[in-house]
């Protein structure tokens, strides 16, 4: 093998190759990981992820299970000009964002390695992981680190975007909590990005996303934990103690009340998720959790006395099923479009946000087949303090004053002839909530990268100065712009053009 790869560098053909000759190439260098179209294998890989709007077909599907695999698919696919995707989790609904038509897929299911430091400081986690599986991996040790708050989601996608977890007040973005990633470079080199190592790249990756190189490995700061307390409050919308409006205004209130004095309470943590049903069905679930394992905590009382109460199942539980149990609310199988908008925590811009919302929701005329789901996710400001001991990071949120709130919309149906509708829908979510959070002047640039539409520039949000930092830094590790041009997936930096 070691005398093939350079032999295809040397002989790279002047125009680019055929899909074809791209998975040729690679079958013969790694046969072993190498799955082609027309077999079982490929027709699991293809369909593994969560959304059916994510799924293409690309000409052969590459399983790397080492850093020293990637990097001589990596070379290959350099050496030959090959279009390529990767997929961690395939928990993304983008088209095209995790999956390829024609060039070649690289799957990380088979990078799942779990290590714990011989102190206790740390875990290691191949980017192929599960969130779900990471955290049952370490169950046995009473060991947790910031994830994902769904079981399904993958370790590699989360650790590049941002990433969301339930310890959000007290430790920040999955992103500030890693402290080591194994990364390969376009140039197939395999490299170390930390506080001393490379650390311009460390910065750019914690939500910099696909532009750089491609992560096979993460190192994240680890912590003594047992279990927590937690679960999901579900609420009828209008019911005999309340109807939908006072309902509304009543999480409304508890809602930004909350954020306003997470800063007291680090441990305990909400989100508000509204669901309305092909079926006309309209609840409110609210995921409940304190990482301290204190049952029904002060911060948390103004929700547990929530009217129209339709079950409760809070309880102590592992990290690992309350991250099953998040996933039921948004199971793999169904057509998905995601976006998300981001404001102030304030209770006049909520509350009009509900009702812009809803108004998106009562103008479609297909609300008997489709599921419409959209949360308000809490952004307490000292989140943000945890990113400086650790290098910072490029979401741009350093210097923000104010507890914010992410307004992410999901929502799901069957049938592909309704993709196009619901793709202006997801459009209306966005104007909506924009237009509601400039008129009340708490309209905030940023936009969670991983909950993003493909319409839309998160990597803009993040502000001028990290944008051209992180222009910079992909120069810098990809020269030739490999990740821009050969992996067209996902949030480019040289595709957007920030006002």
């Amino acid at each position: 093998m070691k005398l093939v790869v350079p032999a295809l560098l040397a002989a790279a053909a002047q125009a680019a190759p055929s899909t074809r000759d791209c998975c040729q190439s690679l079958a013969a260098v790694l046969p072993s990981i190498y799955i082609g179209p027309s077999t079982a294998e490929y027709d699991r890989l293809i369909t593994a992820r969560w959304s059916i709007t994510s799924m293409q077909h690309p000409g052969c599907v590459m399983t790397p299970a080492s850093a020293k695999d990637m990097s001589t698919i990596v070379k290959v696919l350099s050496a030959q000009q090959c279009q390529f995707a990767v997929k961690s989790g395939g928990h993304n609904p983008n088209p095209g964002f995790n999956n390829i038509d024609n060039g070649v897929s690289i799957d990380l299911r088979s990078l799942n390695s779990t290590s714990l430091a011989d102190d206790r400081s740390h875990v290691s986690l191949g980017t192929g992981l599960s969130w779900g599986d990471a955290y049952a991996a370490f169950q046995k040790d009473k060991i947790a680190f910031t994830g994902g708050i769904c079981e399904d989601v993958g370790v590699g996608g989360l650790a590049v975007g941002g990433g969301q977890s339930l310890f959000q007040a007290g430790k920040g973005w999955v992103v500030d909590n890693v402290i080591d990633y194994e990364v390969v470079l376009a140039s197939g080199q395999i490299v170390h990005a930390n506080q001393n190592t490379n650390s311009d790249l460390y910065k750019a990756l914690k939500g910099g996303s696909t532009n750089f190189g491609i992560v096979t490995k993460v190192d994240l700061a680890a912590f003594d934990f047992d279990e927590m307390w937690g679960g999901q409050l579900l609420l009828a919308l209008s019911g005999p103690e309340s109807g939908h409006a006072q309902t509304i205004e009543t999480i409304t209130n508890a809602t930004v009340d909350f954020v306003a004095e997470n800063h007291s309470d680090l441990d305990s943590g909400i989100q508000i998720v509204a669901t309305y049903l092909r079926n006309g069905t309209r609840v409110v679930d609210v995921a409940l959790s304190n990482t301290a394992n204190i049952a029904n905590p002060p911060a948390l009382q103004p929700f547990l006395k929530l009217p129209n109460q339709i079950r409760d199942t809070s309880r102590h539980a592992s990290l690992a099923e309350l991250a099953h149990e998040t996933s039921l609310a948004i199971p793999r199988g169904f057509r998905y479009v995601t976006a998300s908008v981001t404001v102030s925590n304030d209770n006049d811009t909520l509350l009009d946000f509900w009702k812009a919302v809803d108004g998106v929701y009562d103008g479609l005329n297909v609300k008997d087949r489709i599921d419409w789901l959209v949360s308000v996710v809490p952004q307490p400001r000292i989140q943000q303090s945890h990113a400086k001991s650790r290098g910072g990071n490029v979401l741009g949120l350093e210097n923000v004053e104010e507890d914010q709130l992410v307004l992410w919309l999901v929502s799901r149906w069957n049938d592909a002839s309704l993709d196009a509708t619901m793709e202006d829908a997801r459009q209306k979510f966005i104007d909506a909530a924009v237009s509601v959070g400039q008129k009340h002047g708490t309209y905030s640039p940023f936009i969670y990268l991983n909950y993003a539409s493909p319409e839309q520039d998160p990597l803009c949000g993040y502000g001028a100065e990290n944008f051209a930092f992180m222009k910079t830094v992909a120069k810098k590790y990809d020269p030739f712009g490999v990740f821009q041009r050969l992996q067209p997936g996902g949030f480019k930096l040289s595709q957007v053009q920030c006002a």
